[in-house]
């Protein structure tokens, strides 16, 4: 078996689309990178937002019209979890779904079963006119529709089927070792991205509840992996020579707050004893209530742990925040403040939203003064998007989107004036890169303040083997990227 995947949405997704490559591999399936050349599609979805909903459907959509006789389309991850057995109604050229809590599922889905081993997905969603609509919108965009296949291949198919039965007569026999695979030491993976980095998945879900966000509906909540799954994978990792680990949840700082084992600080511990050699450990999504002194103390201790930070703030005003279920948090200022203290020469990412509902133009300016005091390093600005299903959608004061966007734009204007001063500040100045690809523009890397794939880069003044560290001297910078010149 041939499978075709489109990974959809964030790191947490693709690591799970690396287990059900992991599973499918381990039953002799190969995975191949022309569609055309596909038995199966399989695309891992994502559904957080309306805007990714689209983006799903298009790819949906897309390899619908490519499937022909004999092949399966599969559709997995948040977008089975929000509308469920809604998406065979809307889409009926899907094969299967397969939830984001029932990978295992993906066998039966590929060879031929119709849902994953827990029965039908009911979804999220309050309105099916939802999902019908944003499909004909996807259908207007132009990806249309496969079409059925003529009476005369019945024949054919009938006789395919009574194989297909006798395989999946088999495969259920199967499920029980696959079943106990996913759940000791570690799940099978098959590490799809550049062979010296990966990312490891330390719990599923959030328990923090946002009244924007749908994560909780759709992973449920928190729950942490235990600590001997984690170091048994760290392992593999080793083994497998991955330079760079990034640690990744819906939130990484509640790891161990849903009555596991130990927290993130002693977590960082065990995974760092896993290994003699010098790699780096990098850390992504640490709500603000949850970067703790231990935390801070452990992550000074050890070079190897990067001296990064993520925290996602959102908003500054307390009006804001406190709609937003989020009043908790400590005064982003007075956190910012305590980790330049405790960790001298941090990098720092957040991400904020504009346009929450209730927010005033005093509320914007407060987030832009905070920009000019906190001078992050990285940031992701999103307009807030109004989903079916969470609080914020029913709120008053929703704010025209036009309107955020715009609010939007500004704060990247802002950004990137000081992304642009800060990394000025590091021209001359020596650092650790890990050499990453060649582009267009030549070869690159990222320094520890640079997690892959949402920040910047450093461009290389010679070539470099990927998956080396080397030590540069940083020559020129720009908005978002520096240039850096290779000692030695």
């Amino acid at each position: 078996m041939k499978i075709f995947v489109v990974s959809l949405g964030c790191s947490k997704n693709l690591v799970d689309t690396e287990v059900m490559l992991g599973c499918m591999a381990r039953r002799g399936c190969m995975i191949v990178d022309d569609p055309a050349k596909a038995d199966c599609f399989l695309v891992n979805t994502c559904a957080f937002l309306l805007e990714a909903v689209e983006e799903s459907l298009d790819r949906i959509i897309e390899l619908a019209r490519m499937k022909g006789k004999g092949r399966r389309l599969v559709v997995a991850g948040c977008l089975v979890s929000r509308y469920g057995d809604e998406i065979l109604k809307e889409i009926p050229e899907v094969d299967a779904l397969v939830s984001p809590a029932d990978l295992p599922g993906i066998i039966a889905a590929v060879y031929g079963g119709r849902e994953g081993t827990v029965g039908p997905c009911a979804g999220l969603s309050t309105s099916t006119s939802e999902l019908s609509t944003l499909r004909l919108d996807s259908l207007r965009r132009g990806a249309g529709q496969a079409g059925q296949a003529p009476a005369s291949e019945l024949s054919t198919l009938n006789s395919e089927l009574s194989t297909l039965n006798s395989e999946l007569s088999t495969l259920n026999s199967e499920l029980s070792t696959l079943n106990s695979e996913l759940s000791s030491p570690f799940p099978p993976r098959y590490l799809s991205g550049p062979p010296h980095r990966a990312y490891l998945k330390i719990g599923e879900g959030c328990s923090n509840r946002c009244a924007f966000c749908l994560i909780p509906s759709l992973r449920g909540e928190f729950a942490s992996r235990s600590r001997q799954s984690l170091t048994a994978e760290m392992d593999y990792l080793a083994r497998s020579r991955v330079r760079e680990v990034t640690l990744v949840a819906q939130d990484s700082g509640s790891y161990g707050v849903d009555g596991g084992e130990t927290n993130l600080p002693a977590l960082l511990e065990s995974l760092l004893s896993v290994r003699a050699d010098h790699f780096w450990l990098r850390i992504l999504y640490v709500h603000p209530r949850r970067v703790t002194d231990e935390l801070l103390t452990v992550m000074g201790s050890d070079s190897r742990i990067c001296p990064y930070l993520d925290i996602p703030f959102q908003h500054v005003s307390p009006g804001v925040l406190g709609r937003m279920g989020r009043s908790d948090a400590p005064p982003p200022l007075e956190t910012l403040a305590r980790i330049r203290h405790r960790l001298p020469g941090v990098f720092l990412r957040s991400t904020l939203m504009t346009g929450f509902p209730g927010e005033t133009g005093r509320d914007f300016e407060d987030l832009l003064e905070f920009l000019h005091q906190a001078r992050i390093d990285h940031l992701g600005v999103f307009p807030y998007s109004r989903e079916e299903g969470t609080p914020a959608a029913a709120m008053d004061g929703q704010v025209n989107p036009d309107v955020a966007r715009e609010r939007a734009d500004l704060v990247m204007q802002i950004q990137a004036q000081i992304s642009s001063e800060k990394l000025a500040d590091l021209r001359g100045r020596e650092m650790d890169i890990l050499v990453e690809d060649r582009d267009e523009e030549g070869p690159w890397g990222r320094h520890q303040g640079q997690a892959p794939e949402v920040d910047g880069v450093v461009r290389l003044d010679r070539e470099a083997g990927a998956g080396r560290f080397l030590r540069v001297r940083i020559t020129g910078s720009g908005d978002y990227d520096l240039e850096g010149k290779i000692l030695g």
